[in-house]
């Protein structure tokens, strides 16, 4: 019986951490899509498309919008300023919404539409003689070879690059570089339990 309970428990609080990042991201949109529904009104109403499309013009209108203010803002990603405040708000989203750093990268693959390429900039464990060290795989190659930089506790930004062979370490593909990082700052604290 106290077996199932725990079971339960481990289920209840897994569903949990699944829904939540859901419910944020769906209240997110919702509320994304209410505001530009407000102003496609406006637009849809200016140019009289409401007489022709009817109750659909305001979400015509406001999808238009938002698409245009999409591909405006990609537009404007080549300026590097603007490149340097988005890396900054996904640094800071990286450390304070679990997940984001994944669901990013997929999302960057499937806008690309590319094959996935193996994957770099992931946390790793190296193998430094008879124990393991926190790393950031940053590059792989086909022969084998890999780039590692290895920070130098507390500082995440500060450390050694190295060249080493893929066997010499091993991936952590369930945890995220910003909790790889955060354990880093702590001088090790929570290493033990990233898979």
């Amino acid at each position: 019986m106290k077996e199932f309970l725990g079971q339960v428990e481990r289920n209840c609080i897994s569903g949990a951490l699944l829904l939540l990042p859901l419910l944020v991201f769906f209240i997110l949109v919702g509320k994304v899509w209410k505001f530009f529904q407000n102003y496609g009104e406006k637009f849809a109403h200016f140019l009289r498309l409401d007489l022709v499309l009817g109750k659909y013009a305001t979400d015509v209108a406001g999808g238009v919008i938002l698409v245009l203010l999409i591909y405006l803002s990609g537009y404007l990603m080549r300026l590097s300023l603007l490149r340097r405040f988005t890396k900054w708000v996904d640094d800071k989203l990286m450390i304070f919404l679990p997940g984001y750093e994944k669901n990013k990268k997929e999302a960057e693959e499937k806008l690309k539409g590319r094959k996935k390429k193996p994957s770099t900039d992931l946390p790793i464990l190296l193998k430094n003689g008879d124990y393991w060290q926190p790393a950031h795989l940053i590059e792989e190659d086909e022969n084998g070879n890999a780039v590692v930089f290895v920070p130098n506790a507390p500082a995440k930004d500060q450390g050694q690059i190295l060249i080493v062979k893929t066997n010499d370490f091993k991936k952590l593909p369930e945890t995220t570089l910003g909790n790889l990082d955060n354990s880093i700052k702590s001088f090790g604290k929570g290493i033990l339990s990233f898979k």
